[in-house]
């Protein structure tokens, strides 16, 4: 389809990622401090709809600000953040207050592109690579 293999692998990872959680909903998420204002208000809305991101550019850096933001410390030490294992257990949140706002940002920032970028390319990987990690 239109996003590629690389969201279809993270789209899996994620219900993995979930499934291995038993698909409980708790209402513990990430920090929303950095989180998109697009995606707060979504969560207001009882995840609804999607917005008008009439400016995907500044949609996109605040979405790289924020995951990089609920990140483990020991990864925000440089950009790219680094590729190693260590404690997961701040980020390791299922349900609908995880890994589902992260995912429909991602998916946001690709529905208003009209090809794909190497920085969302990037943005995925990144994502599904900390999924593997859990």
């Amino acid at each position: 389809g239109k996003f590629g293999p690389q969201w279809s692998e993270l789209v899996e990872q994620w219900y993995l990622h979930e499934k291995n959680h038993g698909f409980v909903c708790p209402t513990k998420g990430h920090s929303a401090k950095l989180r998109p204002k697009e995606i707060g208000a979504w969560v207001q809305r009882a995840r609804t709809g999607s917005p008008d991101i009439k400016d995907v550019v500044r949609f996109a850096g605040e979405w790289q600000n924020w995951w990089q933001d609920i990140n483990p410390v020991w990864r925000k030490v440089k950009l790219p953040m680094p590729r190693e294992d260590g404690p997961w257990m701040f980020l390791d949140l299922p349900g609908q207050n995880g890994f589902l706002n992260v995912l429909i940002g991602l998916k946001w920032w690709r529905e208003r592109l009209d090809e794909e970028s190497q920085e969302w390319r990037d943005a995925v990987a990144d994502v599904s690579w900390v999924l593997k990690r859990m």
